[in-house]
């Protein structure tokens, strides 16, 4: 009896042994089958990697139909066809996602993808970005602006570098025309601006240029700027001459001066850290659309600038043209902003003095 049970209890253990080998051979295939998803899984990642699936945010200043909001559709238009739809893009305009400080928070934290933003919003984050608010700086040719624009040194170097040191990456700096004045009176004369309160935006080297050509500087949200007009909480205001009229401003004042003081120039960027991980592939093709965009839109612009002069030239308001010699009083008043722009940092000394000879050189070439 005692044999039998111990053949039993024998037989028993035999076949736990066989048991747990396979289990342990189950557990190793496992494992084998753990790698190989793992290893699947990385070959996805790569697929993934090289053709990612993209949804960019791309948020600008102004209002649908405006300059900028062309120029992002334009973006949006080229960049999902040459990607072949993997990347896509949302485009947000004014007001969306906050006013346009908080689009440009927005933009370094990574919120947004992409934006349009000058540096009339820009100036007290990035100091440096200030010399693109500095009135009679650049030429009266916008031949001459565009060529500087498209290629300076001075933007694209130590400029450049001081929108990276706040984790932005800058594509390209481009214009929307001159800056024109509007007002309740003629200003053809410094006399003629004195006490004006005049709208700006809210970069101190705006306001301080101003105040140098005699103004009382408002600096003024630009979706508020058409109710205080209105009200006569502002005298005037400055804008390119599309704006003006897309935004009605020439109802609520009674003379538009072209002046060209200034040209309203912008620049197209991204949050660094979410550039930086893209691939290289689709960090160059976003650059080559980029700069597309930028070619297209200068004629854009103009074409924009011309509909809204006739669209103006129907509306009661007088045009008034300032002469060389009155822009003349006004540039020397405001040259002191130049002085206070290179005390922002060595570097902002060495941006503007190259950026001026590279004006003269381009005008020197193509010819004021």
């Amino acid at each position: 009896m005692f044999n039998k049970k111990g053949l039993y209890v024998f037989m028993l253990m035999f076949v736990l042994s066989i048991a747990l080998i396979a289990c342990g051979g189950d557990s190793d295939d496992a494992g084998n089958g753990a790698d190989t998803d793992a290893e699947t899984d990385s070959g996805n990642d790569d697929a993934a990697a090289s053709g990612e699936q993209i949804n960019l945010k791309f948020a600008h200043e102004e209002g649908q139909g405006d300059v900028q909001d062309l120029y992002a559709n334009k973006f949006k238009e080229l960049i999902e066809e040459k990607s072949d739809g993997n990347i896509t893009v949302d485009v947000y305009t004014a007001g969306q996602l906050g006013s346009n400080m908080d689009v440009l928070q927005s933009l370094q934290t990574g919120a947004i993808e992409i934006a349009i933003t000058s540096p009339g919003f820009s100036g007290d984050v990035i100091p440096e970005s200030q010399i693109m608010a500095i009135p009679f700086l650049f030429s009266d040719n916008l031949e001459v602006n565009k060529k500087v624009l498209n290629e300076s040194e001075a933007l694209y170097g130590p400029l450049a570098e001081k929108y990276e040191e706040k984790g932005i990456t800058p594509f390209k700096f481009w214009l929307e025309g001159f800056m024109w004045w509007t007002a309740n009176k003629e200003i053809t004369t410094p006399d003629d601006m004195k006490g004006v309160k005049m709208r700006t935006m809210p970069t101190s080297l705006i306001i301080k240029s101003y105040e140098l050509m005699g103004a009382n500087p408002t600096p003024t949200d630009s979706g508020e700027i058409y109710t205080m007009l209105q009200t006569k909480g502002i005298d005037g205001q400055e804008n390119p001459l599309f704006y003006v009229y897309s935004s009605n401003f020439h109802e609520v004042q009674d003379y538009l001066m072209d002046s060209k003081h200034h040209i309203y120039t912008t620049v197209t960027a991204a949050n660094q850290d979410f550039f930086e991980g893209l691939s290289q592939e689709n960090q160059d093709l976003i650059r080559e659309v980029v700069q597309e965009v930028n070619d297209w839109s200068f004629d854009m612009q103009d074409e924009e600038a011309e509909k809204a002069l006739e669209g103006i030239k129907t509306e009661d308001i007088e045009i008034v043209e300032l002469t060389s010699e009155q822009r003349q009083a006004f540039k020397e008043l405001s040259l002191d902003a130049r002085e206070e722009y290179k005390k922002e940092s060595d570097a902002a000394k060495e941006i503007i003095e190259t950026l001026e000879k590279e004006i003269e050189e381009a005008e020197a070439e193509l010819g004021e």
